[in-house]
């Protein structure tokens, strides 16, 4: 279907939705009774079993400017991208189906894109609300840049509105993030073009008991910005550190736990001849598979040796090889430690064995009659550039 020509840009909404039933139709009223009238909605329906799909019908058997389609999909990330693809305007606003803009909303953004054709993006003030809809907050918004994006994400999500073609450069989202897929697209518009700001309210962001703000932040939000800061600023900035005091130290650990859950993460360790127990025998050695889109670029190893002294009465040496040449010996003077083993990023396969040279002091433990090492390797987890940027900010 093509749309009337007409003198003002067209501005194609985006809406990747699944199973709002119960609040799509606010969404979808919210953009068609804008005051702007060169506009469509698109909603990327990823096979809802609600009664989001009869809704859709409605709209689309009575208004032209609304399409839709409902099909399974592989996530918000991907319906955003489906919808980039059938759009045919040359801005782009992204709605949730639990968001609405406020009157006025694309009027004021087209506006601003007129008053300052540099930039890539706009965007505005936002509310936000309860989940009938009533506002009770405002989102933290101020004029964004790369530096002020390093600090925190300074954009509303629903009060954004993006260039189709710096949409389209940016090679739309990052499908292998499920949560900041919008807060990392926002870093790399601000690397090559400046973000403008409205100093008005455009959207309401609805948060609700399963809204995945509410629900995911911690296990999978926390973990995907960390990586994206790493990844585009290669730093992890102070107020992060201390917003999350509880992954300090050798507590870090956990965090690692969390990034590597993500989607975005496939390199693993595919054997270990570490005991059930976590003892390791005098030759710990581990094998693992690297990602070639994001390879290791260490294999960090937490240790411990119960039931002596946190600081030991005597060090012992532990030695590092990889695919059998030396990578690293390390002096071991703690109960508790970490092992740092660099591997070679250009390799996607890697062999590693860790030999204890030294298993008498501390005084070498009995485990069912089985040779040890005199330590046990409690996590041996594979990290990338990205991955390790985000443990030396949190350990040191």
């Amino acid at each position: 279907m093509s749309l009337p020509l007409s003198p003002l840009p067209l501005v194609s909404v985006i809406t990747p939705s699944y199973n709002q039933g119960k609040f799509i139709r606010d969404t979808i009223d919210s953009v068609l009774s804008q005051d702007y009238p060169h506009l469509e909605h698109i909603v990327v329906d990823g096979g809802s079993t609600d009664q989001t799909l009869s809704i859709l019908q409605e709209y689309a058997q009575r208004d032209p400017r609304f399409r839709f389609v409902s099909e399974p999909d592989n996530g918000q990330s991907h319906a955003i991208n489906k919808g980039l693809a059938m759009a045919q305007g040359e801005i782009i606003g992204w709605l949730n189906s639990d968001d609405t803009y406020l009157p006025g909303a694309i009027r004021k953004a087209v506006h601003a894109f007129q008053q300052q054709p540099a930039c890539g993006m706009i965007h505005g003030l936002g509310r936000v609300t309860d989940e009938a809809g009533q506002a009770y907050s405002t989102y933290p918004s101020e004029k964004a840049d790369a530096k002020k994006l390093f600090q925190s994400c300074v954009i509303c999500q629903p009060s954004a509105f993006i260039r189709t073609h710096v949409f389209r450069q940016m090679g739309g989202v990052n499908e292998k993030l499920q949560f900041c897929m919008d807060y990392e697209l926002w870093m790399r518009i601000a690397k090559a073009y400046p973000i403008g700001f409205v100093g008005e309210y455009l959207a309401n962001a609805r948060i609700h008991g399963a809204c995945k703000s509410a629900t995911q932040w911690h296990s999978v939000g926390v973990p995907e910005v960390l990586k994206s800061l790493a990844k585009h600023y290669s730093a992890i900035p102070p107020g992060w550190v201390s917003y999350l005091p509880h992954y300090r130290g050798m507590a870090v650990t956990d965090l690692l736990r969390q990034l590597k859950t993500l989607r975005s993460n496939s390199t693993r360790i595919t054997g270990m001849n570490r005991y059930v127990d976590m003892w390791a025998p005098p030759i710990l050695r581990a094998t693992m598979e690297s990602d070639p889109d994001a390879p290791a670029q260490i294999l960090l190893v937490k240790g411990k040796i119960p039931g002596v002294p946190m600081q030991l009465p005597k060090p012992f040496t532990l030695t590092a090889l990889v695919n059998g040449a030396l990578a690293k010996r390390f002096t071991v003077t703690r109960a508790l430690f970490a092992l740092e083993i660099p591997l070679d990023p250009r390799s996607l396969t890697h062999r590693i064995d860790i030999s204890s040279t030294s298993v008498g002091a501390p005084a070498l433990p009995q485990v069912e009659n089985k040779p040890v090492g005199g330590y046990m390797a409690e996590d041996l987890i594979p990290l990338t550039h990205e991955e390790t940027i985000v443990y030396r900010a949190f350990r040191n």
